[in-house]
């Protein structure tokens, strides 16, 4: 999980109808952002959560999260990683935090706005309908177990690799201009 601290997203302070957690804010961040990835950098949060209402150091972080999501959005190499915690924690706390990531996901491209109307290939269609579903699950009766632990890995790779589908079919790279080459 990030370095990243929001004091106003703990239980006791979060009473609205804002994110839960670090793990959904970075998954309707990424919504925003197949769609939109032209956001206000400064207040991208107020797009999508009206009863958000983080104070002037979770600004700075909220700033730091969009540069870093854009920027590994938008990287050849593929580097985005979910904001979820580490391998270290219970399995449960993880499959937890991918479903609240996952809820943000479909809330950030809604809220942005992705219809049934948005044209989309198969692959992406499917995707989304996928990630809906991972948004249901729960950590409930889960063991910790080596096919536990796979099974999740290969989870959260789905959910990177779909997220640059998504993203590169919402926002195409431009062309490159002609007139720029030397």
């Amino acid at each position: 999980m990030s370095e990243l601290y929001f004091p106003s997203l703990s239980a006791k302070n979060n009473d609205d109808d804002g994110p839960n957690s670090v793990s959904e804010l970075q998954g309707a961040l990424c919504g925003l952002l197949c769609l939109n990835a032209q956001a206000d950098r400064n207040q991208w949060y107020k797009s999508l959560f009206e009863d958000f209402s983080p104070d002037d150091d979770e600004i700075l972080d909220l700033t730091t999260l969009f540069d870093q999501t854009i920027q590994s959005l938008n990287s050849l190499d593929f580097d985005f990683q979910l904001d979820i915690p580490t391998d270290d924690a219970p399995i449960a706390s993880r499959i937890i935090a991918l479903s609240d990531w996952s809820q943000g996901l479909i809330y950030g491209l809604g809220t942005s706005g992705l219809t049934d109307n948005t044209e989309l290939s198969t692959d992406a269609k499917e995707f989304i309908a996928d990630v809906i579903n991972i948004s249901q699950i729960s950590g409930d009766d889960v063991e910790e177990s080596n096919e536990e632990e796979e099974n999740l890995e290969e989870l959260i790779e789905y959910l990177r690799m779909g997220l640059f589908l998504i993203f590169g079919e919402l926002q195409p790279v431009a062309p490159a201009d002609p007139d720029m080459e030397h």
